[in-house]
């Protein structure tokens, strides 16, 4: 397994390259860059480079720019971004270009090695699979990172423990970062989506079972039968009794 660290900041790298446990993780080799035309170089040298970390802001061309020049050669390692924003402010852009992951500055690297463990899982699924994550920068990928997310939350609705946290480790992101990707792309909170999903299938069961309100408030992810109860009439204006009543009589 081969990494390749890009930042013009060359303490940071140097930071990572002599502090992360690379034999835990399974990496064997690791390069560096210190510019875009420096990475560049290096990944022409090594194209089977398997993840890349790289910093988003550098002079001249900048860490998007480099992932842009990847896509265009057919080049696709697990990508991960480092940013100083705490705040991820690039989600439109990552999530266009199929970035993994992101870190913030300065990195910590617990967190650094359990993003690289997660990075190094997909690298290898990658090698089984390489027909599946082929990226043509011309079209849009036919099950992008929103869709995995929302199929996530459908398929597992009734747990009522389903959150960004819950959703994070299913598609092995970071919850911040999907969080954000996620209300980019669709403009609406992850939380909204997932109280929209919980009470449409709520609607359906009310409508075509006769499944107890509580049973139904079970099936749905709700803590409790008030708390079910009570979003449901925020949101659709009447009881779920009353739906159900009305529902009956179309």
């Amino acid at each position: 397994m081969k990494i390749l660290i890009i930042d013009d900041e060359f303490y940071i790298v140097e930071d990572i390259r002599l502090n992360t446990d690379w034999d835990k993780l399974g990496i064997s080799e690791q390069y560096t860059a210190h510019s875009v035309p420096e990475a560049k170089h290096v990944m022409e040298q090594l194209p089977d480079i398997n993840i890349v970390l790289t910093d988003i802001e550098m002079p001249k061309e900048n860490g998007f720019d480099f992932i842009r020049w990847l896509h265009e050669k057919n080049l696709n390692p697990v990508i991960l971004l480092l940013t100083g924003h705490e705040r991820f402010d690039y989600a439109h852009s990552a999530i266009e270009l199929h970035v993994q992951d992101y870190l913030t500055k300065p990195v910590d690297i617990y967190h650094l090695e359990t993003t690289l463990a997660k990075a190094v899982k997909e690298s290898k699924r990658r090698n089984v699979y390489p027909e599946l994550f082929q990226i043509n920068p011309e079209e849009e990928q036919p099950e992008s990172t929103i869709e995995i997310i929302q199929d996530c939350v459908r398929k597992n609705l009734s747990s009522p423990d389903l959150n960004r946290q819950l959703i994070a480790e299913f598609v092995h992101m970071n919850p911040d970062y999907i969080s954000a990707i996620f209300s980019k792309k669709t403009g609406e909170s992850l939380t909204s989506f997932i109280l929209k999903e919980r009470l449409k299938a709520a609607k359906v069961m009310l409508s075509t079972t006769d499944y107890s309100l509580q049973e139904i408030g079970y099936r749905t992810g709700f803590s409790t039968p008030s708390y079910f109860q009570r979003q449901f009439k925020k949101s659709v204006g009447i009881t779920p009794k009353q739906y159900r009543m009305e529902e009956k009589v179309k």
